[in-house]
Parts: C-alpha cells; sequence; structure tokens
C-alpha cells in the first residue's frame, strides 16, 4: 500500500485529533443483501467531454440506492484554464485507482464504481452494466454503514463483515463536498458555459481502520464545518483504493450549515 498522498495536512490533523472510535455498543445497524452503490466521477472543467458526465452523474445523485462524488482534477490545468475545483489530491485518488486495478487507466470523465470497476462518465449505458457488475462481485461483502447527526456530533455506525466474507479489513473514509457548486468557465475547451457539479469533493480524509467487526466514529460537526462542506459520505473500503464495502451520507439541512 502506498503512503496516502491525498489528504491535506489541515483535515487530518483536525480529524486525528477529535475523532473518537470504539467497539458499538449498540445493536449494528441491520444488513441488507446489498448496500448503496458508490459513483466517483474524475473529471474537468478543462476537458469538453466532461460536462454530459457532469449532468448524468447529477441525475444519479438523485436515484435512490445511488451515492454519488465528484473529484476535479488538475492535470488539464495547462490547457488554458485552471480548473477552480481541483486538486492534486483528487487526481491522486484516480491514479490510485487506477494502480490498484492494474490497467493504468486515467482519463476524463471517468466514473469509478464501488471501486472496482471504470467506464466512460458519460454513457448511461456503460455505468448501469458496471453498476450491475459491482453489485454482483460485492454482495455478499457489503457492509452497513449509517450517519447521524446525535447533538454536536457525526455518528457513524460501521457493522460487522457478513459471515463468509474474506474481506475483514479496511479503511474509513470521510469525504467532505459540496452539495452543488456552479462554475462559469470563461477560458479553454469549455468558455462560454456555466456548469453546475453535483457533490463536488474537498477533503477525503482517512478517520479510522476496520478490522471486520461493529464500531461506531463520532466526529465534531462544527470542526466539520470550518472545512466548508455541506455534503458528507463515509466510505469502507479496501485499502486506499479497493473495493467500497459501504458507504453513507449525510446532508446537513442550511440552518445547520449556517449555525456557528
Amino acid at each position: 500500500m502506498r503512503p496516502l498522498t491525498f489528504l491535506s495536512f489541515r483535515a487530518a490533523a483536525a480529524l486525528a485529533l477529535l475523532w473518537l472510535a470504539a467497539p458499538a455498543q449498540a445493536e449494528p445497524p441491520e444488513p441488507t443483501a446489498s448496500g448503496p452503490i458508490l459513483l466517483e466521477l474524475f473529471t474537468s472543467q478543462g476537458c469538453s467531454s466532461c460536462p454530459p458526465a457532469d449532468a448524468l452523474l447529477a441525475e444519479y445523485s438523485d436515484k435512490p440506492g445511488i451515492i454519488t462524488l465528484s473529484y476535479s482534477v488538475d492535470y488539464w490545468n495547462y490547457l488554458g484554464w485552471h480548473d477552480t475545483l481541483s486538486s492534486p489530491a483528487n487526481s491522486e485518488r484516480q491514479r490510485e485507482y487506477a494502480r490498484v486495478r492494474g490497467d493504468g487507466r486515467v482519463y476524463t470523465p471517468q466514473v469509478v464504481v464501488d471501486g472496482v470497476q471504470h467506464v466512460n462518465g458519460g454513457n448511461e449505458a456503460a455505468i448501469e452494466m458496471a453498476i450491475r457488475n459491482a453489485a454482483k462481485r460485492l454482495q455478499n461483502v457489503k457492509v452497513p454503514v449509517t450517519m447521524r447527526a446525535e447533538g454536536n456530533s457525526l455518528v457513524i455506525d460501521i457493522g460487522a463483515a457478513p459471515e463468509g466474507s474474506d474481506m475483514r479489513e479496511g479503511t474509513v473514509w470521510l469525504a467532505i463536498a459540496k452539495d452543488k457548486e456552479t462554475v462559469a468557465i470563461a477560458r479553454g475547451e469549455n468558455r462560454g458555459k456555466t456548469i453546475t457539479y453535483s457533490h463536488p469533493v474537498r477533503e477525503c480524509t482517512p478517520i479510522g481502520m476496520w478490522k471486520g467487526e461493529a464500531m461506531t466514529l463520532r466526529l465534531p460537526l462544527k470542526d466539520l464545518r470550518t472545512i466548508g462542506g455541506d455534503f458528507l459520505v463515509a466510505l469502507l473500503q479496501v485499502e486506499s483504493a479497493g473495493p467500497i464495502l459501504g458507504a453513507a451520507e449525510y446532508q446537513r439541512q442550511a440552518s445547520a450549515a449556517n449555525s456557528p
């Protein structure tokens, strides 16, 4: 496993000091036949093929059983427009997926489905097929994950590994994103366009390690607010870029997001 190079020092330091993990005292969430599917889109404001994929991801974000995240990469910034949402961290996550898969495929728009399969992010038929394939591949290893606010804390409950599962170790990640972000693009291949991005990621930070047993994580919501995200996703993932074993989303209401 390569060193995790794509988390910011600020977020990592804050969360490392404040997160608390302990075996769950209450009953873990009831397991289901299959948890939600995670779609991660790697996109760029400087990519002329990306706007249809950005729009398609927004449609998927409204579908039940689907969780979506958008990562703007920085490797097209030299083409005349600096992507305002891009970061080296997002590009590194995409490269890490390619390294773990072993195919080296890094492109935009690229959708990674539950960490196990990649397809063109603008091809709905390919995404649907990948969703079915991922669900079948991971149906016996999925782990229930839930998120909720409890006072001033964000509580993440992670269930135990299903009986017979050979995947009993994973990293718990917290992706901090905006619900939506609209950008007017002045230069580059998409000049003159105004594009709305659904769930653009600002931070993706490891917050705990899972060893196959039920556990609970508690994070202070006030510290998460300072990072600037109102859409949060907890990911249970094998290492840094393996299969997604479970995921859950939490969206702060406008009144909560604006509170001190």
